[in-house]
């Protein structure tokens, strides 16, 4: 694959083939990661040529006879006819001057080159992929280097230790409405709305803070057992110029969330929870084991009138709310589940499934309300900021400050902190290798670039 991409560097610094390299681009889809890589090189190469290539006077442009040139050029560089054909091709055209041949060899040469450039660009996406199990299947992410290259927020996972955060949000013009929740505002990995069991479900919170801590789980201190379903979620961006306070802008976006959440909290009905099935994610340098809260409304039939279970169908309903905060959904679909521990690789967490699983007892509650959680910095702890009711009259309960879950430890013990510093070096040595990687894919790129010059 790498000794395609110099090929396509090498004749794209010239103007024709530029044009054909539009000419077959049309919005193929390629990761994020290859658009940099190609959009870098490119200017590169294009500058290095810019002070000795005088262009080309527009009244003495063929577009058409230039762009057919750019194919033909493709076409021998990618290998995919011998020079010696290509150049026949060429005499071929110009005997045959106004002829009807002459478009027909022009329009398989492009129709060529552009099949050509798809079926790169296809094996280049093909590379990247990402698949999900539950209960008994374990997922597996791919990427050209290693699992460690994987963006964090693809992993779905709040027990991660971040303080990025992302840019100012806000809805698309076409979306600007009083539906949507369109405040100034940044995603923080410090917010979460998520799906905890709620007080009363002592056996519960009894059995998953058990297996946690049997399974010696990182984030044990600062996360209670919960199911992310807006994470990361919104924090104000604050207006130094304006007339109001901070303190004044903060309570005006705090009660502007609280109304969109109980818009999307009222059109769900409190419903139940079943934990009876585990389940893990990650790949060669990560590993998570994680339990599925499967959730019904019950045996009053009321799960008739809907398709989903609830627990997907509310996490719908608030990013309708919140269309900005769509991280929790990986190929467009959400779900939901609870992380029990972390570990250095899959393989270690499929074993720890199966002794979890191996003693397990199924464990039922009902979820009358979910809650909007903030931590201060990396090692703080989550606490309720906001208590959501879910089912018609709503209404949203705000905590100032925010308080604490009473089955959750107040200090962080020693062993958990171990823990917590392991998982963080394991993720610095992710990004390390992920470098690593990027520079040894540049590397070969120059190589290859100076190989073809000479």
């Amino acid at each position: 694959m790498r000794s395609v991409i110099p090929m396509i560097f090498s004749c794209a610094t010239t103007n024709s083939a530029s044009t054909a390299y539009c000419l077959f681009g049309r919005r193929l889809p390629f990761s994020r990661r290859h658009i940099d890589v190609i959009a870098v090189n490119l200017s590169q190469r294009s500058n290095e040529r810019l002070d000795d290539t005088p262009a080309p006077p527009p009244s003495n442009k063929d577009w058409f006879v230039d762009g057919r040139e750019a194919a033909r050029q493709l076409k021998m560089d990618l290998g995919i006819v011998s020079k010696d054909e290509g150049n026949a091709s060429l005499d071929s055209e110009s005997k045959g001057g106004e002829d009807a041949n002459k478009f027909a060899i022009s329009d398989a040469i492009l129709e060529s080159g552009r099949a050509a450039a798809r079926e790169f660009l296809s094996d280049m996406n093909a590379n990247e992929s990402e698949t999900y199990g539950v209960g008994d299947k374990s997922t597996e992410i791919v990427t050209i280097e290693n699992e460690a290259t994987q963006p964090l927020e693809s992993y779905s996972n709040g027990d991660l230790d971040t303080k990025s955060e992302e840019s100012i949000q806000s809805p698309p013009d076409d979306q600007y409405s009083e539906d949507y929740f369109n405040m100034p505002s940044r995603k923080s990995h410090c917010m979460t709305i998520c799906f905890v069991p709620p007080c009363a479900a002592t056996k519960a919170w009894e059995k998953l803070m058990a297996v946690r801590k049997e399974c010696k789980d990182p984030g044990f201190f600062r996360w209670p057992p919960h199911a992310n379903i807006l994470y990361p979620f919104l924090e104000p961006v604050y207006n130094n110029d304006g007339e109001d306070s901070k303190g004044d802008q903060r309570a005006k976006f705090r009660n502007e969330i609280a109304v969109h959440l109980s818009r999307a909290a009222k059109e769900c009905q409190p419903f139940n929870v079943t934990i009876d099935s585990f389940g893990t994610f990650g790949g060669k340098h990560r590993g998570v084991l994680w339990a599925y809260p499967q959730s019904n409304y019950g045996q009053d039939g009321v799960s008739e009138k809907y398709d989903e279970e609830p627990l997907v169908a509310l996490q719908s309903m608030l990013e309708q709310q919140f269309p900005m905060c769509k991280d929790q959904r990986k190929n467009g679909v959400f779900h939901p589940h609870m992380t029990i521990s972390h570990y250095s690789n899959n393989d270690d967490a499929l074993t720890a499934k199966i002794e979890v699983e191996s003693k397990w007892e199924p464990v039922s509650f009902h979820v009358p309300e979910i809650y909007l959680l903030e931590r201060k910095g990396d090692d703080g702890q989550f606490k309720i900021a906001a208590t959501i009711p879910l089912g018609a009259g709503s209404v949203v309960e705000l905590h100032d400050p925010p308080l604490p879950f009473l089955a959750m430890p107040s200090v962080e013990e020693k062993w958990v902190c171990d823990e917590r510093m392991a998982m963080k070096d394991r993720r610095k040595m992710g990004n390390v290798r992920r470098k690593r990687g990027e520079r040894s894919i540049g590397k070969n790129q120059h190589e290859e670039r100076v190989d073809n010059k000479s």
